[in-house]
């Protein structure tokens, strides 16, 4: 019987892709250098995402019933403005909507948009407010 596959190299595959944007990332916090530079609103502001991985769900049929990994993450992307973020999401969307992500060992499917995308938001529980877009995404792989 095939293994369930693990979620860690599919979360890499996705880290990779906004890296190679260029995009600072990371794994559910803030990357080290991004955001403000300096003073909040008098400095520049570093554009970044924040992948919150799913746990993945395994899948398949009677005779292989781990052999795909249904996989999902949130990906929170942050800017200064509006603009800036929208920016951004869109980076990050090209960078895997559509894309065969590389996953070591596994086959994968095109990535893509989950459904029900939420609004761009403005976070004024900050000093100097940032905005925040969401992009979900998902993707099937199964062991080459």
């Amino acid at each position: 019987m095939i293994p369930i596959a693990p979620t860690t190299p599919h979360t890499n595959a996705v880290v990779a892709a906004i890296t190679a944007v260029p995009m600072l990332v990371d794994r559910a916090k803030q990357p080290a250098g991004s955001g403000w530079q300096g003073t909040p609103g008098a400095s520049t502001f570093v554009r970044y995402a924040v992948v919150y991985p799913s746990p993945g769900i395994p899948d398949g049929n009677a005779a292989e019933p781990l052999e795909y990994l249904d996989y999902a993450a949130q990906i929170n992307v942050f800017g200064a403005t509006e603009t800036q973020v929208e920016g951004a999401t869109d980076d990050v969307r090209a960078a895997l909507i559509g894309q065969r992500l590389t996953v070591s060992g596994r086959s994968t499917y095109r990535v893509q948009a989950a459904p029900g995308q939420a609004p761009i938001i403005r976070d004024d529980t900050v000093p100097t407010p940032v905005y925040m877009a969401v992009v979900e995404i998902a993707f099937r792989s199964q062991p080459t």
